[in-house]
């Protein structure tokens, strides 16, 4: 009997610009996460593309890489959060596990410890340790013993867990997790009726549509978050929701309305009162939202002003926040390769300190027209 063509697998290839190469190496880069090694190349992807049945472990890999990004699944929670109205959460005592708030700190805690790691190393380091945390230790919490206070606790701290998850599948390219680990979180979110947590999971979806160039979809993700939370949220959460706001309009190009977004992330960031921030938010510093002013005028392909945010944000970036450097010098990098000048922009990734930076004041606001 004839091999019939794996059609489903082409699909998905297709859809996800992935060559026969990359799915190799991306299956090769799966087996080793779970511990085995596996001798795939292009012409192994080839044979299984004409019908060839892969061995049931590599079946298993393959199946992994094949959770895609649908763009129309963002639309759906955004809708049901923006409508959403504070409901109670049942008092639950049929469960095995006695919940108190120690729990609930000790998840923060957790969260927190991760948070930082991700920081430091990025790259989705300690996944898997951060998802047997978050099955092994986390999802039996939800489903233990606790009054509606603690429940709501609870089910945000939950929340933070399942968005850095989110992370750590974005950051190794594998876009259909990190989605639904996002939503999941968000529901988490609203569960808890957390609005503020709401926000900047509906601010991360905005972040990786924008990633994949549905820069109009990643505008609405970004505004729903400042609607959804413009009563709950701390000027600085309010900012960095403006922020990503800003960098979809610089996908679009729409340089008129980045600017404004940006300008306004400013006026909210003026405001700043650490007393009112959630620690997850912390990181938000001047630094960060230089960065992001940086991020959005390399995709407006506007080099000086790029450099002048770039040069900010180093001056005042922690060096404990590694992962933040390396980004921000990467932008610097790519505004010299838009200059004709690539051998400064290898410095710049570097992290050289001659590069040509121009000297500019040591100010921190966007310029009226400043991108037009």
């Amino acid at each position: 009997m004839p091999r019939q063509p794996n059609a489903r697998l082409a699909e998905v290839m297709r859809r996800t610009g992935c060559s026969n190469t990359s799915l190799a190496s991306r299956v090769q880069a799966v087996a080793r996460e779970q511990g085995a090694e596996l001798k795939c190349m292009h012409v192994d992807v080839r044979r299984w593309l004409d019908g060839v049945m892969p061995r049931p472990a590599t079946a298993q890999f393959i199946a992994t890489l094949g959770v895609v990004v649908v763009p129309s699944a963002w639309s759906g929670p955004m809708l049901n959060w923006l409508l959403s109205r504070p409901e109670p959460i049942p008092v639950r005592n049929g469960g095995r596990v006695n919940v108190g708030d120690p729990d609930v700190q000790v998840v923060r805690m957790t969260a927190q410890m991760f948070m930082t790691m991700d920081f430091q190393f990025g790259g989705g380091h300690a996944r898997a340790a951060l998802a047997q945390y978050y099955v092994n230790d986390v999802c039996p919490l939800l489903e233990g013993r606790f009054t509606e206070q603690v429940g709501r606790r609870l089910f945000s701290a939950a929340a933070e867990v399942a968005q850095l998850l989110g992370w750590t599948a974005y950051d190794i390219g594998r876009h259909g997790l990190a989605q639904r680990y996002l939503i999941q979180a968000l529901r988490l979110a609203q569960e808890a009726d957390d609005r503020m947590m709401g926000g900047r999971l509906l601010s991360n979806m905005s972040h990786q549509a924008a990633y994949l160039g549905n820069f109009d979809l990643a505008v609405q993700l970004a505004r729903a978050a400042q609607e959804g939370s413009r009563n709950a949220a701390s000027a600085t959460t309010m900012a960095m929701f403006l922020a990503m706001e800003a960098r979809a309009h610089a996908g679009n190009g729409e340089d008129g309305a980045c600017s404004r977004a940006l300008r306004e992330a400013e006026r909210y960031f003026e405001k700043s009162d650490s007393a009112d921030d959630p620690l997850w938010i912390r990181y938000f510093d001047a630094a960060e939202l230089a960065g992001e002013g940086a991020h959005c005028f390399r995709d407006l392909r506007n080099p000086r002003t790029t450099h002048e945010f770039v040069t900010r944000a180093i001056e005042l970036t922690d060096p404990v926040y590694v992962r933040t450097l390396a980004f921000v010098r990467l932008v610097h990098a790519a505004s010299y390769v838009q200059q004709r000048e690539p051998g400064q922009g290898r410095g710049s990734a570097r992290g050289d300190r001659t590069g040509g930076q121009p000297e500019v004041a040591p100010v921190f606001a966007i310029h009226p027209g400043s991108a037009q």
